[in-house]
């Protein structure tokens, strides 16, 4: 059953140090293609939205198309989807990019969740991460959501940049706790190939943060938001009671969802995909076949079931996946008994979870799936 779409935007105004997501910066000309090829990519399935229970518009940067392509494309979705039926509804943002005006646009076609590209409070990582907004802007977007009626925002945050200290941490920390919102992702710089900052470590421009600094890092975000009342749900992932990311549990449980749009991957009916990530590519194929290019993928059910449900803080139900699988887990991994030994895992009331102490750890877990 199919209960959530993903629809990529692959447009940004701005190409940041850090990131590898499929993005592009585009003239307008190229983004109205695009958005008429998405709607010919949404209208092929519309007979396969009944059960949705959420949409997820990222990217790229949403928040980054004019407002008359937004308005082409929510257009069609209201057109194809009961809104009603939806529990949530989630664009992401740039912090800049959320004027009064915006807000009232996706609160009146049914947005009731923001997801907003912070990363940091400190203007000096802001410059080098290539991000053009700053804290006050930050401030005038969350209150501009909020007086149009969108009380569920989410925030994205970095640890462990580039020369970051720990007292710096803190006060994004500090920073963060003072705004009105409900859920936060956390997550530590990633050195990904083909960036700006692979290129500066490559040449030694820069260097990364060792694991024992992100580690101290890490567990300060931990200690600090959890602390203050957000409950640590997902390795990355701290909400507000009732406030947990219904979207990306979505993928933690390893369920059915469809990814729209150029460079989107989708797990739907025992099948792994992803359409063709260039956009003119996506434009043509959808222009002359009506259908985007797609490429499929070798899915290793039980392998995705542990690597993604492990992710989530309560872990997999062993006698589930024992079921679902017609196996023993244990004894398919018995290694998962070795990291119980050496308090990286733990099992209470057959369930299978990192510890404190895995959680820094999780990539040698990992490695055993």
């Amino acid at each position: 059953m199919l209960t959530a779409i993903y629809i990529h935007i692959p447009f940004c105004d701005k190409v940041c140090t850090y990131c590898d997501f499929h993005k592009e910066i585009a003239s307008f000309d190229k983004k109205k293609k695009y958005i008429d090829s998405l709607i010919m990519e949404l209208d092929n399935h519309k007979y396969e939205y009944n059960d949705l229970k959420t949409i997820y518009i990222g990217g790229g940067t949403p928040s980054s198309l004019p407002s008359e392509l937004l308005e082409l494309l929510f257009n069609k979705i209201h057109e194809l989807i009961n809104i009603k039926q939806l529990i949530e509804f989630t664009i992401e943002t740039n912090p800049n990019d959320i004027s009064l005006e915006f807000s009232k646009l996706i609160k009146k076609h049914g947005i009731n969740r923001v997801s907003i590209g912070v990363q940091t409070f400190n203007e000096n990582h802001l410059k080098f991460l290539g991000r053009t907004h700053n804290k006050i802007d930050v401030v005038n977007g969350i209150n501009n959501l909020i007086e149009c009626g969108i009380n569920n925002i989410n925030v994205d945050l970095m640890f462990s940049l580039i020369n970051q200290t720990e007292e710096e941490l803190e006060i994004d920390l500090q920073e963060v706790l003072k705004l009105p919102i409900k859920h936060i992702s956390y997550y530590s710089l990633i050195l990904e190939e083909k960036t700006k900052l692979h290129y500066l470590y490559r040449k030694k421009l820069i260097s990364m943060n060792d694991e024992d600094i992100e580690a101290i890092m890490y567990n300060r975000v931990i200690d600090v938001l959890t602390k203050n009342k957000l409950n640590h749900y997902e390795i990355s992932n701290f909400s507000k009671f009732g406030y947990e990311s219904i979207h990306n549990k979505v993928y933690w449980e390893n369920k059915d969802y469809l990814g729209l749009g150029s460079g989107s991957h989708s797990l739907y009916n025992g099948k792994r995909f992803s359409n063709i990530r260039s956009v003119n590519g996506y434009i043509k194929s959808l222009k002359e076949d009506g259908y985007p290019h797609r490429e499929t993928h070798e899915i290793e059910p039980l392998r995705e079931e542990l690597i993604m449900g492990l992710r989530l803080l309560k872990g997999v139900n062993i006698i589930h996946v024992n079921k679902k699988f017609n196996i023993d887990l244990l004894n398919i991994y018995p290694e998962i008994n070795d990291f119980i030994d050496k308090k990286l895992l733990k099992i209470e009331e057959d369930q299978l979870f990192f510890t404190r102490k895995g959680l820094l750890l999780g990539n040698i877990v990992f490695s055993i799936f």
